[in-house]
């Protein structure tokens, strides 16, 4: 009897259907429509599907990752800010407690001597850890805005301009070496003519010496940037730069032959 009902319930709705269609031709979509309909119930599938590995919803995880990112940048440098403040107000009050002696030191001969302390250098590649893998400072230039590629530009903000440091990256080995720049989450400030000190801009340009991944091919090179902003016309010419690199709260200093 419940099959019955349930057939005959089915018939019914079958009749209706049939004869509110009567009259109507049925809409017969062209490729290009049918193509278009496709193309954006595609992109609506991919924003909700939780497994898609590529798509609407990846861009979104970038954004949120590049914003984590920036904000442990800022931490680190307003941490180093302290410190650097720290630094200074225990060197005053050492040297408040302890003045030197009138004239300065001398060494033996009776000369004077040098107290200041001696910067250490080392090279841009062990500043980031890198394993087959060379990083060569090559030129700089300052530009209201720098393009990568067609998709996306950096433009300096109200009344600065961008110091774009340019850095090639180079496999000399006879492999393809894997370059991953990223994990290590490096921050980078920069000193100009031992006056002005600015930090590097966090970017999602894919050349972006900072979050630079990928694999360069043995006697290749891989060009990348770090981008800073400086106050319009505060930079007439340049003529040392220091780039202060630190992963990890350990800092190394590479000078940078201008």
């Amino acid at each position: 009897m419940k099959k019955n009902r349930l057939a005959a319930g089915a018939l019914a709705f079958a009749v209706s259907i049939t004869a509110c269609g009567c009259g109507e031709q049925v809409y017969e979509m062209t490729n290009e429509e049918e193509a278009a309909v496709v193309h954006y119930s595609a992109h609506a599938v991919t924003k909700f599907n939780k497994r898609q590995s590529e798509g609407i919803k990846d861009v979104a995880l970038l954004k949120v990752k590049m914003e984590q990112m920036e904000q442990q940048a800022k931490e680190l440098r307003k941490q180093q800010e302290e410190e650097e403040k720290l630094r200074k107000e225990q060197q005053k009050q050492e040297e408040k407690e302890n003045p030197p002696a009138k004239g300065g030191q001398q060494n033996a001969s009776g000369e004077q001597a040098d107290s200041s302390p001696q910067v250490k250098y080392t090279s841009l590649a062990k500043a980031l850890g890198l394993s087959g893998v060379s990083a060569v400072y090559r030129r700089y230039e300052l530009v209201s805005a720098y393009q990568a590629s067609q998709s996306y530009m950096v433009r300096a903000g109200s009344g600065n301009e961008l110091l774009v440091v340019h850095v090639n990256l180079k496999n000399g080995g006879s492999k393809t070496a894997e370059c991953d720049i990223l994990s290590k989450m490096p921050s980078f400030r920069l000193s100009i003519n031992g006056e002005l000190s600015v930090n590097a801009d966090t970017t999602i340009l894919l050349n972006d010496l900072g979050t630079y991944q990928g694999r360069i091919a043995a006697g290749k090179k891989a060009h990348t940037v770090l981008i800073f902003q400086v106050k319009k016309g505060a930079v007439k010419s340049i003529d040392s730069m220091e780039l202060e690199v630190t992963i990890n709260g350990n800092s190394s200093q590479v000078q940078l032959i201008v």
